[in-house]
């Protein structure tokens, strides 16, 4: 057998490379895919992080046992999730209270897909109103988030939180789920601001992050190995 010449091998890695023939494991992979520090306003501060599997979810369900399945039927492999919070000065400065970003990869795009459909019906079905009994004209719009992803459903949560002097504060709690490829994400961002009464005050703002989000899943995904 005639052996190829090094540069001949070290050319043929380096286009496997490029065409994103793996690499990463599902772990790193999922880090990379959500928001990262540097991509979010500085005094944002990473907090709780965690993987999840498939056990740690369906043992916060009311079924377990058929929690797992279904999850499995899916081919859910693993999750990931981080929240940044406001630390320091931006406590005062920032209309952030939070951020959270989380990443679940699948072995097929048809179990994503059923996945985002479940998270998304069961977001619907939430009575978000009572989960939010202190604010006063709470609304719930589903914001049109175009070709943004695969598939998409954006949710705002809104109202104004009453003061005890002073003008109340209007919060907003954006909910948006996603799919793209063989990954379901979510982007949730909590605000509240004095200064206007504009419910969507700080959506170009989410807008922007949630178009770096779905293109660190766009560039990580191709290099993340199948798992098990």
């Amino acid at each position: 057998m005639r052996l190829l010449p090094l540069g001949a091998v070290l050319l043929a890695a380096a286009i496997i490379a490029a065409c994103g023939g793996g690499g990463l494991s599902v772990q790193e992979g999922l880090q990379r895919m959500v928001l990262q520090a540097s991509e979010l306003p500085e005094g944002l501060s990473a907090g709780d992080e965690s993987f999840t599997t498939n056990d740690d979810l369906a043992a916060a369900s009311a079924d377990p046992g058929e929690r797992k399945a279904m999850l499995e039927s899916w081919g859910r492999l693993l999750g990931f999730e981080i929240a940044y919070r406001p630390a320091g000065a931006a406590l005062d400065e920032l209309p952030l209270q939070g951020v959270n970003v989380s990443a679940s990869l699948y072995r097929t795009e048809e179990g994503a897909s059923e996945s985002f459909a479940d998270a998304v019906e069961t977001a619907e079905g939430t009575d978000w109103q009572a989960n939010y009994a202190g604010l006063t004209d709470f609304r719930q719009d589903e914001v049109e988030a175009g070709s943004l992803a695969e598939e998409i459903v954006w949710l705002r949560l809104s109202g104004f939180q009453p003061a005890d002097s002073g003008p109340d504060s209007l919060v907003t709690d954006d909910l948006i789920f996603f799919r793209e490829g063989r990954e379901r994400g979510f982007l949730r961002v909590l605000a509240g601001s004095t200064a206007t009464d504009d419910r969507g005050h700080y959506q170009s703002t989410v807008e922007g992050w949630l178009e770096a989000l779905v293109d660190n899943v766009r560039d990580v995904l191709p290099q993340v190995e199948e798992g098990e």
